[in-house]
């Protein structure tokens, strides 16, 4: 199972910004990642920290897709355009 790791948390103009590093079989991954405030909300309803969304969001791509596979910088509103069910199934596991 992968680790990760929000190393940095970095409040935006209308986002947070994250460095985030997954550990997967052996390999180091490191992403750019941006969180809005609107997908926040959307996801959390407010109720936990910023940065466990952005865990619980690596975590929803790491069950469809491998660590390599993942775009090195993105905002988390781009896994909608992938995997448009996000939406729905997201919020549960934060």
């Amino acid at each position: 199972m992968a680790k990760i790791e929000i190393v940095t948390e970095t409040e935006g103009s209308n986002c947070w910004q994250y460095e985030v590093s997954v550990s997967d079989k052996g390999h180091s991954f490191d992403y750019a990642v941006t969180l809005s405030w609107s997908d926040y909300d959307l996801w959390s309803h407010g109720r936990v920290a910023p940065q466990r969304v952005v865990h619980a969001a690596f975590k929803y791509l790491l069950s469809k897709e491998t660590a390599s596979s993942i775009l090195p910088k993105f905002d988390c509103s781009l896994i909608r355009r992938y995997f448009p069910e996000v939406d729905k199934e997201l919020p549960s596991m934060v």
